[in-house]
């Protein structure tokens, strides 16, 4: 199965902006048609060509394709301001985070050299880490987080059917804004827990 690489490409792109769009305050507050109005135009602006190429477009060549775990979190974002409801446990999403977080700090400096072993060769089909990969969705389920299973899943999903232009599985598990918001979660609950701490002292 063959899918528009550069269609979903500029949905991930899309769905950020949306994202980023609903948490203004005064967008949040029109009513749900006048916000979906919004949203709608705003979806037209991105799509229309300028000299050849979408504001869409150019993001994405800013930005290259998100990351299937990315446009998770994006999704819950969004879902989440505009019903106001959680649609994962606070303690599952942040546990994912947190994961997501090593795993950047592991994964790019092996990836910029600092060390022979790259493991950016292994997404290109490698047996061990589809095997690694499962054991540990498995492992994610039955003991840390259903969230961090479902993310990784998808991705898997959409590695094997082509969803993006790279044939490479890390891409679709990990992209560096991803990881630099896990980063920035994690110091900020770091930060709210040392001042819980001190406060109580």
């Amino acid at each position: 199965m063959q899918l528009d690489t550069d269609l979903t490409g500029l949905f991930g792109v899309t769905l950020a902006v949306f994202a980023l769009l609903v948490r203004i305050p005064r967008v949040q507050a029109l009513p749900l048609p006048q916000r979906a109005a919004a949203l709608l135009a705003v979806l037209v602006v991105l799509s229309v060509p300028l000299w050849g190429l979408s504001l869409s477009g150019l993001v994405r060549g800013i930005t290259g394709d998100l990351s299937v775990l990315t446009l998770v979190f994006l999704l819950l974002a969004i879902v989440r301001t505009l019903n106001g409801r959680v649609p994962v446990a606070e303690t599952d999403r942040l546990r994912t985070l947190k994961a997501i977080a090593i795993a950047a700090l592991l994964f790019y400096p092996l990836v910029l050299g600092f060390s022979m072993f790259d493991p950016y060769r292994l997404g290109y089909g490698s047996l061990w880490f589809m095997l690694a990969l499962l054991g540990f969705a498995v492992w994610s389920t039955l003991r840390y987080s259903q969230l961090l299973a479902i993310g990784v899943a998808l991705a898997v999903a959409a590695w094997c059917v082509g969803w993006y232009e790279s044939p490479n599985l890390w891409d679709y598990l990990l992209d560096p804004w991803l990881g630099i918001y896990a980063a920035a979660v994690q110091a900020k609950h770091w930060w709210k827990q040392r001042r819980r701490e001190t406060s109580h002292v």
